[in-house]
C-alpha cells in the first residue's frame, strides 16, 4: 500500500510483512509503468476514443517484489492521480500583454 509521508516529499511503499519502505522508483521502471502508446485516437473535442500500445509495452501497474529486509514476496499496484489548473495570466507567455486591473 502506498502512503504519502507527512514530513517528506515522497511516497513510501511499505512491505506488508515487516514495514520496510521503498520509493516507487525502486520497484517500478518508469517506461513500464507508463507504457508506450503506438496510436492514440481522439474525437474532435479531444476525448480519447482508443489507445493501441506497442507490442509488450502496455502499462504494468502491478509488480511483485521480494522484500530486501524480510525476504517475503508482496504485490504492489500503482494508481495515478493528476491535477490540472490554469496557468496564472502573468505566467502565460503566449499573450503579449497582461491586464494590470483586477477582474
Amino acid at each position: 500500500m502506498a502512503k504519502e509521508s507527512q514530513t517528506n516529499q515522497w511516497v513510501a511503499i511499505k512491505c506488508p510483512h515487516c514495514g520496510y519502505e521503498y520509493i516507487p522508483a525502486e520497484i517500478f521502471f518508469p517506461d513500464q509503468l507508463l507504457g508506450n502508446a503506438k496510436t492514440v485516437i481522439k474525437d474532435a473535442l479531444g476525448k480519447i476514443l482508443y489507445v493501441e500500445w506497442k507490442p509488450d509495452e502496455e502499462p504494468a501497474l502491478t509488480e511483485k517484489w521480494v522484500c530486501d529486509n524480510c525476504g517475503e514476496t508482496f504485490k504492489v499496484t500503482a494508481s495515478f492521480s493528476f491535477k490540472t489548473e490554469k496557468e496564472v495570466a502573468e505566467l502565460d507567455f503566449k499573450n503579449q500583454s497582461v491586464s494590470l486591473l483586477d477582474d
